[in-house]
């Protein structure tokens, strides 16, 4: 799965979801998730849920989304909600960031933040991507890995590397 069949896949969920206007069919991360997993297992993606990226750790973490195959991709989920808010900004992603950019090459090839805007408003690529800018990975003996950070809404998309 490359980062052009990520972006096609949530615009085509957003557009799905206009048919549930005025519901909440998916104006939260935990409604939307069950949609977007579906929608890759239809397509024949290998998929699972909760990937636990390090399970002998004595607290392990999980990634929303892990892709198989010979390149597979992690990937987290965040939504934001038709009324607007703070959920795609990098201070809100921090643990999401830190958690994606630890995952070894071993475990997966790419690492992706998934953003997806379901308010009528599109953010900005330059405001979005200072908030992450700002966020660092935190301390540890560990390598880091690039996380790449797509924004998908019904009108825009774009991409950018964050790396600290």
């Amino acid at each position: 799965m490359n980062n052009k069949q990520i972006v096609d896949c949530a615009k085509e969920i957003i557009d799905l979801l206009q048919d549930y206007a005025g519901q909440r069919a998916g104006s939260r991360e935990m409604l939307l998730d069950p949609v977007l997993y579906s929608y890759l297992k239809g397509r024949g993606i290998s998929v699972t849920r909760q990937h636990y990226v390090n399970p002998s750790a004595t607290h392990p973490k999980r990634i929303d989304f892990r892709t198989g195959g010979t390149n597979p991709i992690v990937f987290e989920l965040v939504v934001r909600p038709p009324k607007g808010g703070g959920q795609l900004y990098g201070t809100q992603n921090k643990s999401e960031l830190r958690k994606l950019c630890r995952i070894r090459q071993s475990q997966a090839k790419g690492r992706v933040l998934l953003l997806v805007d379901l308010s009528p408003y599109p953010i900005p690529q330059n405001s979005l991507k200072s908030t992450y800018d700002s966020q660092n990975s935190g301390k540890g003996k560990y390598r880091r890995h690039p996380v790449k950070v797509i924004y998908v809404h019904k009108d825009i998309d774009y991409k950018f590397r964050w790396s600290r």
